[in-house]
C-alpha cells in the first residue's frame, strides 16, 4: 500500500511537470514560424485554455492552505470556463471551416452571457452553491457536444495524423472531463481523494502532450496555398509510386466523369469503387489535391456542378439540388454558401443580372 504522503509528493510532482509543459506550449504558440501561420484570435483560444488547466492544477493540488480571496475566484473562473475554451479549441483542431468571427449574432450574444454568468458567479460571488453547480452542467454539454462532434466527423477526416489524434483526445478528455463533473454533481467527497486527484493531474500531463503533437501535426500537414474556390492542382505522377500514380488516375477519371454526384457518397463507398483500402484513398485526395475533410473535397465539385445548372438552366434550386447529389436543400445551401459567399437563388440572381445588358 502506497502511503498518502507518497501519493501527494508524486501527484505535486505530475502537477508542476504538467504546467511546465503548458509554458512551453504557450512559448511555442508565440514563436515567429507558428505566429505567421496562424492569427492571434486563433492563439487565444489556445492561451486561455492553458491558463485554465494551470488554475485547475494549482486550485486542487494537494497542499494546505489553499489559494484564498480574490486569486481563488480567479483560478475558479479559468478552471469552470475551461470546458467552453476546450470546445472553441476542438472546433479550431477538428473543424477547417470553424471561424469564430463568422458567427451569427444569437452565437456572438451567447458567448456574451457565458462571459457575464461565469464572472458573476466566481469572480463577485467566489462559487457554490447552484451556480456551481449550473456551471457543472455547462461544462458537460459542451463536453458531450465536442466528443460527439468529434466522433462524427471522425470518418472524413483526410489528415491521418490527425484522425489518429482524434483517438487520443476523445479518450482523454471523456475520462477527464466527464468523470470529473458527474463527481461534482453527484455531490461526494470522491473529488478530495487523493487517487482521483493524481488520476485527473496524469490524464492533464497526457493531454498536455498530445495537445503538443496535435499542434505539430497540424502545422506539417496544412497546406495554406490551397484555396476551396479555386481548382486544386495534382501533383505530378512522376512523383508517385506505381500504386498511387494507379489510384491517382481512377481518381481523376472519377472526378471527370462526375461521380462526385452520386447521392450518400461516403469515404468508404468510393474506396469500394476505385478498389483501394480507404486510408490509400485519404491520402491520395489529401496529398495530390489538398483537401483536408472528404465533405469539403465533395462540395467544390457538386458547387461548381451547381453553378453551371444555376446559370445555363431554369431548373428549381431543389431539383438541382438533388442532381448534384446532396439529400436536402438546407445542406445544399450551406455547401453553396460556404464557397460561393451567396445562396443558390442569389447567385442565379447575380448571373442573370450580368448577362442581361450582354444579351442587349
Amino acid at each position: 500500500m502506497i502511503e498518502t504522503s507518497v501519493i501527494s509528493h508524486i501527484d505535486f510532482f505530475i502537477r508542476y511537470a504538467c504546467i511546465g509543459q503548458l509554458l512551453l506550449l504557450v512559448a511555442y504558440l508565440f514563436y515567429s514560424p507558428y505566429r505567421s501561420q496562424s492569427t492571434f484570435r486563433a492563439q487565444i483560444i489556445p492561451l486561455i485554455l492553458a491558463l485554465g488547466v494551470a488554475a485547475y492544477l494549482l486550485l486542487t493540488a494537494p497542499y494546505s492552505p489553499r489559494p484564498q480571496g480574490f486569486i481563488r475566484n480567479i483560478l475558479l473562473m479559468f478552471t469552470h470556463t475551461m470546458p467552453v475554451f476546450l470546445w472553441l479549441h476542438g472546433q479550431q483542431l477538428f473543424d477547417d471551416e470553424f471561424k469564430l468571427q463568422c458567427w451569427p449574432i444569437l452565437g456572438k450574444a451567447a458567448v456574451v452571457l457565458l462571459a457575464g454568468f461565469y464572472s458573476y458567479v466566481f469572480l463577485i460571488r467566489g462559487g457554490g452553491g447552484y451556480l456551481q453547480m449550473t456551471s457543472h452542467v455547462i461544462a458537460l454539454v459542451f463536453i458531450v457536444h465536442l466528443l460527439a462532434r468529434v466522433i462524427m466527423t471522425w470518418r472524413n477526416d483526410l489528415v491521418e495524423q490527425r484522425r489518429v489524434v482524434r483517438f487520443w483526445f476523445v479518450l482523454l478528455v471523456g475520462l477527464f472531463f466527464l468523470m470529473l463533473d458527474l463527481v461534482e454533481l453527484s455531490n461526494t467527497r470522491l473529488n478530495r481523494h487523493q487517487i482521483f486527484m493524481l488520476m485527473n493531474s496524469s490524464i492533464c500531463l497526457i493531454g498536455t502532450s498530445i495537445t503538443a503533437a496535435l499542434l505539430f501535426s497540424r502545422a506539417l500537414s496544412a497546406n495554406p496555398a490551397f484555396l476551396p474556390d479555386t481548382p486544386p492542382e495534382t501533383r505530378r505522377y512522376s512523383r508517385l509510386t506505381a500504386q498511387e500514380n494507379e489510384l491517382a488516375k481512377k481518381l481523376r477519371r472519377f472526378i471527370e466523369d462526375g461521380g462526385y454526384l452520386q447521392s450518400g457518397l461516403t469515404i468508404s463507398k468510393l474506396a469500394e469503387q476505385l478498389k483501394c483500402a480507404d486510408h490509400h484513398l485519404r491520402k491520395q485526395i489529401n496529398q495530390s489535391l489538398g483537401y483536408t475533410n472528404f465533405n469539403a473535397f465533395l462540395n467544390h465539385y457538386r458547387v461548381d456542378a451547381a453553378r453551371k445548372r444555376l446559370v445555363e438552366t431554369s431548373l428549381p434550386v431543389l431539383t438541382i439540388a438533388l442532381d448534384v447529389g446532396y439529400g436536402s436543400i438546407a445542406s445544399f445551401n450551406r455547401a453553396f454558401k460556404e464557397i460561393a459567399g451567396v445562396t443558390p437563388t442569389a447567385y442565379r440572381t447575380q448571373e442573370q443580372n450580368t448577362l442581361q445588358p450582354e444579351n442587349k
